[in-house]
C-alpha cells in the first residue's frame, strides 16, 4: 500500500500538482480565440467534442497558438451549466477556419486577477481557480463571472478572471 501512495505522490507531483500558483492583479491583453461556443452541461458529450475538435486543430495544424477557452459563467454557482466558447488562441484572424469555427476576441486594458501554475491540464485549472478565488476573498475583490483559460505548451498555465473596477 506505501508503494501504491509513494507512486500517487511521485506522478502528482510530476503533473505540477505541489508546485506553486502565482497569483496577481494584471491588465488583459488582447486575444483572439478561433472556436466554437456550447452552452449546456458540464457533463455534456458535444463540450468533450468541442474540446476535441480544438486539439485535432492544431494537431492537423489547421490552427496554430495555445488551447484556450472563455468561460462566461462559473458552473460551480450555476447547476453544473455552463457558457462557454472553446478553442486556440491564435495570433493571425486572417486564417481559415476549421468548420463551424468562430472567432471571439477578449479585449485589451480590462482590470484581472491572474493566475499562472506549472502543471498539466488535468489539474492546472482547479488548483488556479481554487487559489484565486481564495486570494479575491482574502482581499475583498469582487469577481466577475468572465474567464479566460490558456494552456500554452512548455509555459505555465494561465487563468484570468475579470476583476469588477472600483
Amino acid at each position: 500500500m506505501a508503494v501504491v501512495v509513494g507512486l500517487v505522490l511521485v506522478f502528482y507531483t510530476y503533473m505540477g500538482g505541489f508546485a506553486e500558483v502565482k497569483v496577481s492583479q494584471a491588465v488583459s491583453t488582447p486575444l483572439f480565440v478561433a472556436g466554437k461556443y456550447f452552452e449546456g452541461s458540464t457533463e455534456a458529450e458535444e463540450l468533450g467534442q468541442i474540446y476535441q475538435q480544438a486539439g485535432k486543430a492544431v494537431e492537423q495544424k489547421q490552427l496554430t497558438g495555445d488551447f484556450a477557452g472563455i468561460f462566461y459563467n462559473n458552473p460551480s454557482k450555476d447547476n453544473k451549466t455552463v457558457k462557454a466558447f472553446i478553442g486556440v488562441a491564435i495570433q493571425d484572424t486572417t486564417v481559415a477556419l476549421p468548420t463551424g469555427f468562430t472567432i471571439r476576441a477578449v479585449p485589451a486594458g480590462q482590470p484581472v486577477l491572474k493566475g499562472e501554475l506549472e502543471a498539466n491540464i488535468l489539474i492546472a485549472p482547479r488548483r488556479i481557480y481554487s487559489t484565486l478565488f481564495d486570494y479575491a476573498e482574502e482581499n475583498n475583490l469582487t469577481l466577475r463571472e468572465f474567464y479566460v483559460e490558456r494552456f500554452p505548451e512548455d509555459k505555465p498555465a494561465v487563468v484570468e478572471v475579470g476583476l469588477v473596477k472600483k
